[in-house]
């Protein structure tokens, strides 16, 4: 999974797989498929893994925006951790969203995240008594495209003051 993260699905080679993984090229597609089918199974794992995780920090026993808090401060370090890495679907989204074989994977992270952030509104709404400006779904498009935005220009730039920024500005939207 790693050599797609830095790489990027076009920019990763045999060569990069064979020494991130450490078998040949024969063994890697007779065990996984061809490259398009490891991606997609990168891609899959890093969703089952990471994007689960990240959904899971917004039903913590916390309030709320403390958990948004945590979530958009997970991004940040993900975006500024000196990887250059930032978020594997993000940057696979921009590389290969309208790729009808890697949509339905994508779509599918996305779904996770949105839904999570989704029900975690209307519990702050119903439970918390947070005022919603915009309907629950509306705002949890807000924090992906925000979060995302930021993670992009973060790690373009190595700035965590890019990320801070957004975020701040958002959270103080939210709360």
């Amino acid at each position: 999974m790693r050599a797609f993260w830095v790489g990027g699905y076009a920019g990763t080679t045999y060569n990069d797989l064979e020494k991130e993984t450490g078998l040949r090229r024969q063994s890697l597609t007779y065990a996984f498929g061809d490259k398009p089918d490891l991606f997609r199974r990168a891609l899959s794992h890093y969703i089952d893994e990471r994007v689960a995780r990240a959904a899971e920090l917004l039903s913590k026993e916390t309030s709320f925006l403390e958990n948004l808090r945590y979530l958009l401060d997970a991004w940040e370090a993900d975006a500024t951790s000196g990887s250059g890495r930032g978020c594997f679907l993000v940057r696979s989204t921009a590389e290969l969203g309208p790729d009808a074989y890697m949509a339905q994977e994508l779509q599918r992270g996305d779904n996770i995240l949105l839904n999570a952030l989704t029900d975690a509104f209307r519990r702050a709404e119903e439970h918390e008594g947070l005022v919603l400006k915009a309907s629950p779904e509306a705002l949890a498009r807000l924090v992906i495209s925000v979060g995302n935005g930021a993670m992009v220009q973060a790690v373009a730039r190595q700035d965590t003051q890019v990320s801070r920024t957004a975020h701040d500005a958002l959270f103080s939207l939210i709360s």
